[in-house]
């Protein structure tokens, strides 16, 4: 006879789950940080990014998920829907309002920001540039806007700051939009005149603390000075000392501005109104006065505005670039501070200059960024092997951004050649197509030829182990600055 032996179901489940409650309490953090960092390598693949850049943040949140997810929320993200949302909302505002007031320029603008009847001035360096603001901030008579990624502590950001204080007094619209992370150390303290007298002042996406929905990754590294909406600034200098200032300095980066006047200072004032009304919370309705405005011609150039960032659906700059060096018959030749192209851009440089055509990268020999300057060589290397030029400027750090395709169009403006000014970073460029403008920039460029020197003799061009080494270092670490 079979003796039945009575099964208590309950502890035999409860002496199964003791053990497994023990370990996901145990490994609670370290579960969570795997589970966090699937989904953000899912989110990464979603958003279409570079390999390497998923490399290097898949590799950190996966080995050091303490260290990478928490790293990643507060400085990994790219594109942001509730960012798009919002800010493509405000951006169909300001458009409605300006088709409403000029519907016959409608498609041309929607479609193109290309604009002519546009005068422009190349502000050569430093001291030209802040000569030109502080020029046209105390001629102003009903607005200033001026949009800038580093507003220093030091006398070129005080003497910007003390006349737009001024101005604000005399009952002038001021509005100041820095950035929070490249502007991080100025703090509101140092903005208060300019608040007092009257004027306006905004941080874009603050890091510090966290006031934001979405990453802190996402800057805006735009520089624009609007004035009473008939002329503008644009190009790479921020308001500080190693920009600009009053006299001369040996430190100071090589760089340049425009100022340009005419139908295009519309469509710059939109995109910085578009981004005031995001980092201020306020209503693009109250700009519809402005939004409706646009200056009268007042030259020959015609120019084409492009702007670039985690709003807007695709990567325009990064396409225009592309296109312009796919499309190029002759020369192309590209002036940067920082070269770390992607995959697509790298290749389309390699494959013009195996055909002949002159390609041509004029950069710093040291920059400000050692870092960037190791993970660099690997491109110039493959790239010189394929018979492109690269000339290295050994004295002062460039900072200019020039592209010039075949003498008839330059593309200047905010962004580096690099995987953050070209994907993640707010950005403005400027397409010039008048000969007469090509020119301008080109004597520019030439004049800075003079003092450089082939990469081929450089420490760079030399792929020794220990160099290597340090530049494989260097390029898992570069996507995720």
């Amino acid at each position: 006879m079979i003796k039945l032996i009575p099964v208590n179901f309950g502890q035999i489940l409860l002496d199964w789950l003791e053990p497994l409650a023990a370990f996901l309490g145990a490994n609670f953090l370290s579960l969570l940080g795997f589970v966090l960092a699937l989904l953000i390598i899912g989110r990464m693949l979603s958003e279409k990014r570079q390999p390497s850049n998923i490399f290097a943040w898949s590799l950190l949140v996966l080995v050091f998920p303490v260290v990478g997810v928490p790293l990643y929320f507060l400085v990994g993200g790219r594109k942001s829907r509730w960012l798009v949302k919002r800010k493509r909302a405000i951006y169909e505002i300001a458009m409605r309002v300006a088709d409403e007031a000029r519907p016959q320029e409608k498609a041309v603008q929607t479609l193109t920001n290309r604009f002519e009847g546009n005068d422009i001035s190349l502000l050569r360096d430093g001291m030209e540039a802040f000569e030109a603001i502080c020029r046209e901030i105390e001629a102003a008579e009903r607005s200033i806007h001026i949009m800038t990624y580093i507003l220093g502590r030091d006398e070129p950001g005080r003497r910007v700051r003390d006349l737009l204080a001024a101005k604000a007094a005399q009952g002038v619209e001021v509005r100041l939009l820095i950035d929070g992370f490249g502007s991080l150390f100025t703090r509101s303290r140092f903005l208060r005149p300019i608040v007092e007298a009257g004027g306006q002042t905004a941080r874009f996406i603050p890091v510090l603390p966290l006031q934001t929905h979405t990453s802190a990754n996402l800057r805006n590294h735009r520089k624009i000075a609007v004035f009473d909406n008939e002329k503008a600034i644009v190009g790479g200098q921020n308001i500080e000392k190693r920009f600009m200032g009053a006299s001369p300095d040996p430190d100071r980066f090589l760089d340049f501005s425009v100022l340009v006047c005419g139908p295009i200072v519309a469509t710059l004032n939109r995109i910085f109104l578009t981004d005031w009304a995001y980092a201020a919370k306020a209503s693009p309705h109250g700009f519809q006065e402005i939004f409706a405005h646009r200056p009268s011609p007042c030259g020959e150039s015609a120019m084409e505005v492009i702007a670039s960032g985690p709003d807007v659906e695709g990567d325009l700059l990064w396409d225009r670039i592309i296109t312009l060096v796919q499309e190029c018959q002759r020369k192309v030749t590209i002036l940067t501070p920082y070269f770390i192209p992607d995959e697509v851009l790298f290749r389309s440089l390699m494959v013009k200059a195996h055909r002949g055509k002159r390609i041509r990268i004029v950069l710093p020999e040291h920059s400000n960024h050692t870092l960037v300057d190791l993970a660099r060589n690997h491109y110039l290397r493959e790239l010189h092997r394929s018979g492109a030029e690269i000339l290295l400027h050994p004295g002062k750090m460039i900072h200019g951004k020039v592209m010039l395709i075949d003498n008839t169009c330059a593309l200047i403006g905010s962004a580096n050649i690099d995987m953050r000014s070209l994907f993640v970073n707010f950005e403005i460029g400027l397409l010039l197509t008048t000969p007469a403008d090509i020119v301008l920039l080109r004597s520019w460029v030439d004049d800075l030829l003079d003092d450089c020197r082939p990469f081929a003799i450089s420490p760079g061009a030399r792929n020794g182990k220990a160099l290597r080494m340090s530049e494989q270092f260097a390029k898992l670490l570069v996507p995720l600055l």
